[in-house]
């Protein structure tokens, strides 16, 4: 977002909505006034967005959410009402910051369906795959690993997936994220699994990434 769009934002609204879905749910960093959880509709989480800052490096990048376009999905999450000049102003300039130069987020605004029915306008940052930290999908076991080995400014990548799947399981209980959650239980079983061995006819072997893979989908 530009600094003349967001003069122009600030100077036609007294508050304006920003919606979450990744750590925002559960990390905003900015003052705001009230807070909503629901919907977006037409798009899908997915942790095909790259960070080299906030939850990687250059050298190990993270693997953060973004939303891809889907017809027929809804992606829940939380909406917050910021209010009042200065409060926009900052919020919004710390948005910028995080999510756009730094993340390579893009805004767009859409419909947000809340839980007790009102629909209102949200600010929404995602990642297009032209963006230079685009990292695109990959199976499942792969990302998980990859974001296993990830660490950046604000702290590991897998705290990153565990809290925002913590966060929607007890506060939005409508979300039923299949990409997510069968993330979350990848990192956690091969966390837990990582220096695992299994002994054969007495001969000590190392758990192989296959018979993890197996033992996860059993």
């Amino acid at each position: 977002m530009s600094n003349t769009l967001l003069e122009s934002l600030i100077d036609m609204e007294s508050s304006i909505w920003v919606f979450g879905y990744g750590s925002l749910t559960w990390k905003p960093n900015f003052i705001y006034k009230s807070k909503e959880i629901g919907y977006i509709h037409g798009y899908q989480r997915r942790f095909w967005q790259g960070n080299i800052t906030h939850r990687g490096t250059v050298n190990k990048p993270g693997r953060v959410a973004t939303l891809i376009r889907s017809e027929k999905d809804d992606v829940w999450g939380v909406a917050y009402e910021i209010a009042g000049r200065n409060h926009i102003l900052k919020a919004l300039s710390y948005l910028n910051k995080r999510e756009s130069k730094l993340g390579g987020y893009s805004t767009v605004v859409e419909n947000f369906f809340a839980r007790n029915k009102e629909t209102r306008k949200v600010l929404v940052y995602t990642a297009t795959t032209e963006n230079e930290h685009y990292l695109g999908p990959c199976n499942m076991a792969t990302m998980a690993t990859e974001i296993m080995s990830a660490n950046g400014e604000a702290g590991s990548n897998t705290e990153y997936v565990t809290r925002l799947a913590e966060y929607v399981r007890k506060h939005i209980p409508e979300e039923k994220d299949l990409h997510l959650f069968t993330l979350e239980k990848y990192i956690l079983y091969l966390t837990q699994r990582r220096n695992v061995t299994h002994r054969v006819n007495d001969t000590v072997i190392p758990l192989t990434y296959d018979r993890l893979i197996g033992e996860i989908r059993t």
